[in-house]
């Protein structure tokens, strides 16, 4: 199910217990997927071809001069070498372990902050790491969103229809990090009647008839049998009542032959077309983990 991978849930439980460090701090490229797979990293298919490429939303640049909390301005490397730093990212000190500030701008080896820096740096061997998202906020589940745009290449060609993101830490292949639909909308449990077609109900789910959702019993529930067609993939909203609807997969209804239980979620599918420029507005795109 969407959230962390199995790299990164085996990472964060490994450095939870003691048994291993965390892998250092990644460069990290979102991608855009048309089909999903599992959290083992595989099965999902990007889009590919039309000029498309991966965005990197974070990484590390070694800063060139002192930080001080007197002054908005760090003198860096030449921005030339990290043109995917943008306005309205996060900036974080790892050497020392504190928040910088925020982005206003990067004109040849002048980084610009919104205000004074919050903290100190000891100089010229601070790692700064640059990041698309704020700091992350709230008790479980917890989320942050992103400050700074992000946006992908013009499309060239079809992209076809964007369903899911990922985070991985590579600009190709590469470990992936997170997966998670497009829209941010939450899992609802459900269960499944054995009829023609089968019924979810699904207390209060807000859904109209055609929204796309997704069903899945990775934390719980029986998939139930089908008599036609089933429960893989996007599936579309039927005849919604208040706590009650239909599914079709394909223009197919879905009948049942078996009652069963499991997760419901609705998501956003976006057509990416020749000549598009898909981005994700400033606050737009949150990420969340429980």
């Amino acid at each position: 199910m969407s959230g962390l991978s199995d790299y990164s849930s085996k990472a964060f439980l490994n450095w939870l217990a003691g048994g291993a460090a965390t892998p250092s701090l990644p460069a990290v490229y979102l991608a855009l997927f048309t089909a999903v797979g599992v959290d083992a990293g595989t099965g999902f298919t990007e889009v590919s071809g039309g000029s498309y490429a991966r965005v990197q939303v974070a990484g590390a640049v070694t800063a060139a001069g002192a930080i001080s909390t007197g002054a908005a301005t760090v003198t860096m490397p030449n921005v030339s070498g990290y043109p995917w730093v943008a306005p309205g990212m996060n900036v974080y000190d790892a050497t020392n372990s504190k928040q910088i500030g925020t982005v206003l701008s990067w004109v040849g080896t002048t980084l610009t902050l919104t205000g004074n820096a919050s903290n100190n740096g000891s100089g010229s061997t601070d790692s700064l790491i640059f990041s698309a998202f704020s700091p992350a906020s709230g008790s479980a589940p917890s989320s942050n969103t992103n400050g700074a745009a992000i946006t992908f290449p013009q499309a060239t060609g079809s992209w076809g229809t964007a369903i899911a993101f990922g985070l991985y830490d590579a600009s190709s292949s590469g470990n992936l990090l997170h997966w998670d639909y497009l829209g941010n909308y939450s899992w609802l449990p459900a269960t499944v009647s054995s009829a023609s077609p089968g019924i979810l109900t699904v207390k209060g789910h807000g859904y109209s008839a055609a929204d796309p959702i997704v069903f899945s019993t990775e934390f719980g529930g029986t998939a139930p049998s089908f008599s036609q067609s089933n429960f893989t993939g996007v599936l579309a909203v039927v005849s919604p009542a208040t706590d009650s609807f239909s599914v079709t997969n394909a223009s197919t209804a879905v009948n049942t032959s078996s009652t069963g239980s499991g997760m419901v979620r609705k998501i956003l599918q976006q057509s990416i077309p020749s000549g598009i420029t898909a981005s994700f507005a400033a606050s737009a795109f949150t990420l969340t983990l429980a």
